[in-house]
């Protein structure tokens, strides 16, 4: 991009941020939609969403934008009214788009897209606006199942919407649909799911509220709504949908009746304050807040909550089930290969009585015949979900599970049978899973079954001897000997479960430390995707944790040398990794479903989950004075670092509940039960703390 450009850019998205954040008291004041919107720094979306809403309307760019928009646009093909924030390839969803327009003598025939007034762009939580060139204002709010589209028209004689029922990002399989008596249109639309794998199936009910007048006409799967603006200039679209029926998705649509656009756009604000409340960091740097709070709010979409009001749903068997008596939601769309690392473990911190159900969820998933991408009778978006085991070997280990795991145990251990072993980084991952399943076995009485389990987990080593021991020629080569998505320098150290292990193959704590000393000192580590995410909190288990804390706030706070995406780019990009802008992320760095929103989350928080499934955080250095975490029944956990200041960023003393801390690490149950952790910070490091009982 040449300089110029870039430098609009950037001065549009300061004074679009200024105008969306009136930097007030509320959480959602420090949140900006737009960031991390812009090509590919990102992947994700200003949608009118609430908390985990299965319906997400927002504007969809032309050209497309990975999850439909594209910031640096300037014309949308139209607002539809599904997506999955921050995933890769092409995105998925875009169903279900509606297009206002409007004919004047200069303007006879409808087009297929339309301008957008860039400055009068604003989008908060829950909400979207934009004036298009025809003059239309948009607005867009949603409850979870339900959109509300609001268009302001001019006065005019001929005026209207297109609907486009075969509108999607990765296309359309088919949509049936029917309209009846009393204007709503309800139907089937059946969509590939993301990558082209598999296939999802939903159903709808759409009604415009005040145009008993309009004049409906159909040309294939696009769907015209005409009228006259003269009267009445405003139109209000209510869209409902559902993963089981067409009666149901008329049923979510009658549930809304008498609801404005403004109380529903303000519920969707207020759900979206209840969730973020419960971080309160504080700092005077209002940039952080933003990142803080936006990344939160990035985490917080996904996985969708999708049984209907009557608490039916479908599941990836084609087959109606119910949310049952213990299990408030069923959360669907998931991308656990990316999330389970950090996304996954915030929630459970975070929101414990969410999380409980999304595991429940995923045990149903398993009863359902799951897989590890989609299957062609999906309810509804997603992607993937390895790792499933070790997500919940660690809700099981946090206490946040409403069953028990022996009801899917001959699931799970068919799981355990189809991994796969055929390259270095599934053999790694596999590794992990059998770890896991080992784990859950013996936690279950199974000791045989745990034996055979974790003698299999530790065969990774023959592996890791002859490929990952020697870094030797095309070790930092992305793609080499099969891996997906990274190198073999990033891949080695994902053994999460036995960082000792690779220490004594490599000869020592000593030259596990060089090892880490090499890889960062030479670009090699790749903050742009998942493998070596957790790479930097490694040195807690060296006896330079200062090491940690100093790369950890390199990395969310100054400009660093990043030569790899999901490739390896030309030129390395020299840059902050977190910006405050919709070019948030460096090139080629998907949001991955919220997985890169909770490592920014953990880490500026101090506290990071190394290995999933053992319910303890490394500790680092905060980017906040003072952080409170509402752990639920009252209480509070609270991270001070006195003395914090740009160059005092190294830990010298850590008390918990007013007991000295020695350890550079805390356990789960130590946060949730309330207190307090003090930091004392300095401008150097201090070389002796963190070293006693050493993870």
């Amino acid at each position: 991009m040449k300089l110029i450009p870039l430098v609009i850019l950037l001065l549009f998205a300061a004074g679009n941020s200024q105008t969306n954040q009136q930097q007030g008291n509320k959480k959602s004041d420090f949140v900006d939609p737009f960031m991390c919107t812009s090509g590919e720094h990102g992947h994700t979306d200003p949608a009118a969403a609430v908390p985990f809403g299965m319906v997400k309307p927002a504007p969809d760019s032309d050209p497309l934008g990975y999850s439909g928009y594209d910031f640096s646009a300037r014309k949308v093909l139209g607002f539809s009214n599904t997506r999955f924030s921050g995933v890769g390839c092409q995105g998925v969803g875009g169903n279900l788009r509606i297009l206002p327009f409007t004919l004047t003598k200069n303007t006879l025939k409808i087009p297929n897209s339309l301008k957008l007034d860039k400055s009068s762009e604003i989008a908060s939580p829950g909400y979207y606006s934009v004036v298009l060139g025809n003059k239309v204002h948009v607005e867009l709010t949603a409850t979870r199942q339900v959109a509300f589209h609001k268009y302001t028209f001019p006065k005019l004689e001929h005026a209207g919407l297109v609907i486009d029922l075969a509108s999607g990002f990765v296309g359309n399989n088919y949509e049936k649909h029917s309209i009846g008596k009393n204007g709503i249109i309800s139907g089937e639309i059946s969509s590939p799911e993301i990558c082209n794998k598999g296939s999802y199936t939903f159903y709808f009910a759409l009604r415009v509220i005040n145009k008993p007048q309009a004049k409906i006409s159909v040309d294939g799967s696009k769907v015209k709504i005409a009228f006259s603006t003269l009267n009445n200039p405003k139109v209000i679209v209510h869209c409902a949908l559902s993963v089981v029926s067409v009666k149901n998705a008329l049923a979510n649509l009658k549930a809304q009746n008498g609801k404005s656009f403004a109380s529903v756009k303000k519920a969707a604000a207020n759900e979206w304050e209840k969730l973020l409340h419960v971080v309160d960091i504080e700092t005077p740097d209002k940039v952080l807040k933003r990142k803080f709070y936006t990344s939160l709010y990035h985490a917080t979409q996904t996985p969708f909550i999708i049984q209907d009001q009557n608490g039916e749903y479908r599941g990836s068997d084609g087959k109606r089930h119910k949310t049952k008596t213990e299990q408030k939601n069923y959360f669907f769309g998931w991308s656990v290969w990316d999330t389970f690392r950090t996304k996954l473990p915030l929630l459970s911190l975070l929101y414990p009585q969410y999380y409980t159900d999304m595991m429940a969820s995923l045990g149903e998933l398993y009863k359902q015949g799951k897989v590890d991408w989609s299957t062609p009778t999906e309810p509804f978006l997603t992607v993937r979900t390895e790792h499933s085991i070790t997500i919940l070997l660690d809700a099981l280990r946090k206490n946040l599970l409403n069953y028990s795991l022996e009801d899917i145990y001959p699931q799970m251990q068919a799981e355990m049978k189809n991994l796969s072993f055929e390259t270095p980084d599934k053999i790694l991952e596999s590794s992990y899973d059998l770890w896991s399943m080992a784990e859950i076995a013996k936690s279950l009485g199974h000791v045989d079954d745990a034996k055979k389990y974790l003698s299999k987990a530790y065969e990774y080593k023959k592996v890791w001897l002859k490929k990952f021991k020697i870094m030797g020629k095309g070790a930092d080569v992305m793609g080499g000997s099969g891996l997906y998505q990274g190198t073999l320098w990033q891949y080695r150290w994902f053994v999460p479960f036995d960082i000792r292990g690779i220490q004594k193959m490599l000869g020592g704590k000593h030259v596990f430390e060089q090892q880490l000393d090499y890889f960062f000192a030479n670009n090699l580590f790749n903050v742009g995707n998942e493998p070596d995410i957790q790479v930097p909190f490694l040195y807690v288990y060296t006896d330079s944790p200062w090491k940690t804390q100093k790369l950890v706030h390199q990395i969310l706070t100054e400009p660093t040398t990043n030569r790899y995406g999901s490739k390896e780019f030309k030129k390395p990009i020299v840059r902050e990794v977190f910006l405050d802008s919709p070019e948030g992320y460096i090139t080629d760095m998907d949001d991955d479903a919220g997985a890169m929103a909770g490592w920014y989350v953990f880490a500026s928080m101090g506290i990071y989950p190394v290995c999933p499934g053992k319910p303890v955080y490394a500790l680092s250095s905060p980017l906040y004075e003072k952080t409170t975490i509402h752990v639920g029944a009252g209480k509070t956990f609270v991270i001070r670092a006195k003395g914090l200041s740009d160059k005092n960023i190294y830990i010298q003393s850590a008390k918990l509940n007013g007991k000295k801390l020695e350890r550079a690490w805390i356990k789960q149950k130590e946060i949730v039960s309330g207190g307090e952790l003090i930091f004392k910070m300095g401008a150097a490091p201090n070389k002796k703390w963190g070293l006693k009982d050493q993870l």
